[in-house]
């Protein structure tokens, strides 16, 4: 008899958050069996193949960054030194989902996402406009990783597509430990059911620790670095 695989393993198969597998299976683009009392999703692996040899020519999202282009529902890190590091990857990151009419969601300190969207305008691009059309929102961080996480579902679930650009310091500036920031990091697996969005955390090489830049490694399928993605060879959810 075929072994179900459970909803990390149908993620893992699939490569994409567990969010992802369960709005196509609430839709019914996924077909999914539920076993136990409590209706948990298993899949075949037979309709895991047939799903992804249906959609891989066309879910897809390009990420600005080069040629690159990640699954939708993508949770990434992306590794940067210095300033001029970080911005090479976010303000292509966010132009492209404005160009794909994407709502975007940045969460950083209010330094340093007033020097991002200062560099935008130097760009010549009508930042203000933006944000007053709810096309780009700005966050300094919730508190807690429960609040951020409810924060984070309610925008996710307020738009048709979204993206999310987060540069993790605000963590630090906001007291966390690196306990509260692994909650935070499984957040895609926690969250409702959301497709359409694509999350990008950005991690310090100067300011964050090796074990949070570790983990960071360990809650990311794909990583950036150096302009390169690849997929995390520490990625501790594999399929």
């Amino acid at each position: 008899m075929e072994r179900l695989l459970d909803i990390k393993d149908a993620a893992g198969f699939l490569n994409v958050s567990e969010m992802s597998i369960r709005r196509w299976t609430n839709s019914g683009k996924l077909n999914c069996y539920r076993v136990g009392g409590k209706r948990e999703r298993r899949f075949r692996r037979s309709d895991l193949e047939e799903f992804l040899h249906d959609s891989q020519n066309h879910s897809l999202k390009p990420l600005g960054i080069g040629d690159h282009k990640v699954p939708d529902g993508s949770h990434m890190t992306h590794f940067y030194s210095g300033s001029e590091d970080a911005l090479r990857v976010s303000i292509p990151y966010l132009l492209e989902g404005i160009e794909r009419e994407e709502a975007l969601l940045v969460v950083m300190p209010p330094d340093r996402s007033r020097d991002l969207l200062d560099d935008m305008k130097q760009q010549g691009h009508p930042v203000g406009d933006w944000l007053k059309g709810g096309r780009l929102s700005v966050s300094a961080g919730m508190d807690s990783p429960e609040e951020m996480i409810r924060y984070l579902a309610g925008f996710a679930v307020r738009t048709q597509e979204f993206r999310v650009l987060g540069d993790m310091i605000w963590t630090v500036r906001k007291g966390w430990d690196l306990a509260a920031l692994s909650v935070l990091e499984q957040a895609p697996t926690l969250m409702p059911p959301v497709e359409n969005g694509l999350l990008l955390c950005q991690y310090s090489l100067e300011d964050f620790s090796g074990a949070a830049i570790m983990m960071a490694a360990e809650e990311h399928r794909q990583t950036i670095y150096k302009g390169r993605l690849e997929k995390s060879p520490y990625y501790a959810h594999p399929q």
